[in-house]
């Protein structure tokens, strides 16, 4: 194979990383490396010499790493050879996500819910020689796209934790952790950084776009369950209790009809009359006691109530919310 005296860039402009494509290189012979790029040496395992934007002369003084390796001779033309790498210091863009679920405990209900998180990051090359060592040539990973697989599972590991130190900071649960999602960016960006680092890769931004959870999951749907109960005893007050007795009435009244024919349904149906007259009764010597009845439920301040509920449960977006409270109003 003919020495190579000139060496340049011929890969693609987004590339990351390009290795150039012989290894039979002489001394005085030119380097050339663009702007945005580094050119790196590469021979015996390690990472040797670094080259700026700008043209080089390959003659002994200027490769003094690769020199002192090789024990070139002064004067003429040498041949050597090394693996010259070019390496993109711009800044790339990619996107990560889970592929399986996270499993993930509420600190605040104490269930493990299964959790999906999609979002993006940005990064790029600052130390060469870590690198092409740690990443490029300990996985013969030249493409994006192989670096990009290389980097994910990083993400995916440390999810958990950060998410969990959102909650944790927040005094929230799971659920709510969309509300919380550039905190959940921020604290994402620090814990991963140091990791980052290690392969001579700068974390320049971490993003979380969404936590996704499986709405048919019976554990999620438990703490739905809790949070609606919860909203339900905020609104009625002392009224819940009242509220349940005449859920359990109807409940009786339905369950007694379908096990005993007429005459249960009648039994059961009768109950639950009873239980709706006594709520009735008691709602009437409730609002007499105060003064006041109990709210309608299609007063504004009801409805506007219920929306906060939703907003606070992450289960509509400010914008959602605001937009509805709006309507509200102008009906009055």
């Amino acid at each position: 194979m003919a020495l190579i005296d000139r060496i340049k860039f011929e890969g693609k402009p987004n590339e990351i990383v390009w290795k150039y494509p012989s290894d039979e290189i002489s001394t005085a012979g030119q380097l050339i490396v663009d702007e945005g790029l580094e050119a790196v040496f590469f021979k015996e395992g390690k990472a040797l010499d670094t080259f700026g934007s700008g043209t080089h002369t390959l003659k002994t003084g200027n490769i003094p790493i690769l020199e002192a390796l090789v024990n070139l001779p002064f004067g003429g033309k040498t041949p050597f050879t090394a693996e010259v790498y070019y390496i993109n210091k711009g800044i790339f863009a990619m996107k990560w996500g889970t592929n399986t679920p996270i499993p993930l405990e509420d600190p605040k209900y104490k269930i493990v819910l299964n959790i999906r998180a999609f979002g993006d990051y940005k990064f790029r090359i600052k130390d060469s020689k870590p690198f092409l060592i740690n990443v490029v040539k300990a996985g013969n990973r030249t493409t994006n796209e192989a670096i990009d697989e290389f980097l994910k599972p990083n993400i995916v590991r440390s999810i958990g934790d950060f998410i969990s130190e959102v909650i944790l900071n927040n005094n929230t649960s799971v659920v709510e952790i969309n509300k919380y999602r550039d905190e959940s960016s921020t604290a994402g960006r620090v814990k991963l950084s140091p990791e980052f680092e290690k392969y001579g890769i700068e974390l320049t931004e971490f993003n979380v776009s969404s936590v996704n959870f499986d709405q048919q999951d019976p554990n999620y749907q438990r703490i739905q369950k809790i949070i609606t109960d919860k909203f339900e005893i905020d609104m009625l007050g002392d009224k819940y209790q009242q509220k349940k007795m005449f859920d359990i009435g109807q409940a009786s009244a339905e369950n007694q009809g379908q096990a005993g024919g007429a005459m249960g349904a009648g039994m059961g149906m009768g109950m639950g009359m009873n239980m709706g007259q006594m709520m009735g009764n008691m709602m009437n010597q409730n609002s007499q006691n105060q003064g006041q009845s109990a709210p309608a439920a299609n007063d504004p301040a009801v409805r506007i109530a219920k929306l906060k509920g939703l907003l606070d449960q992450g289960l509509i977006s400010a914008e959602e919310f605001e937009t509805k409270k709006k309507e509200i109003l102008s009906s009055i």
